[in-house]
């Protein structure tokens, strides 16, 4: 019998399963969405989304003089199944509601109970505004959900 894992889980740029996009250069936006980054379930583990699962994120521009998003620039959350076919959008928002990392009770919730399993993605979108710059290195966030694994027994 496999023993099952329920632990809390904090996906951010630095998680290994994690792929940071390209920046956009200064000056270069051309007003439609933009990858930030994506996460790809590793096999062997899922990652289980509730009400109470929150989202943050800090997005930077590259410009010369370095400066935060805009507040009304949109965010979008999506879900991809393991062959690419089927997105599901779980978060559409602007950035003045994931901007607070520190009062709890700012911190943006995911409405809907989901879970990405094995090779499933869950990708990170902005539509920074035209003529803008994106440095996403410089972009930090965190998702917290809970993390499932199967453990196997002797």
């Amino acid at each position: 019998m496999r023993k099952i894992i329920d632990v809390p889980y904090t996906i951010t740029q630095a998680d290994p399963n994690f792929t940071i996009g390209a920046d956009i250069a200064a000056g270069a936006a051309t007003g439609v969405e933009h990858k930030l980054g994506e996460f790809l379930c590793p096999v062997g583990m899922t990652v289980v989304f509730l009400p109470v699962s929150s989202l943050a994120m800090y997005l930077k521009d590259l410009e010369a003089a370095p400066a935060e998003f805009l507040a009304s620039i949109p965010i979008r959350i999506a879900h991809t199944d393991s062959a690419g076919n089927i997105t599901v959008d779980r978060q559409n928002t602007i950035y003045a509601s994931v901007k607070d990392f520190a009062d709890a009770d700012k911190l943006k919730r995911f409405e809907d109970k989901f879970s990405v399993i094995e090779k499933e993605k869950l990708i990170i979108f902005t539509t920074p505004l035209s003529g803008s710059s994106i440095d996403v290195s410089a972009c930090y966030f965190a998702i917290k959900a809970r993390r499932v694994t199967k453990l196997l027994s002797i």
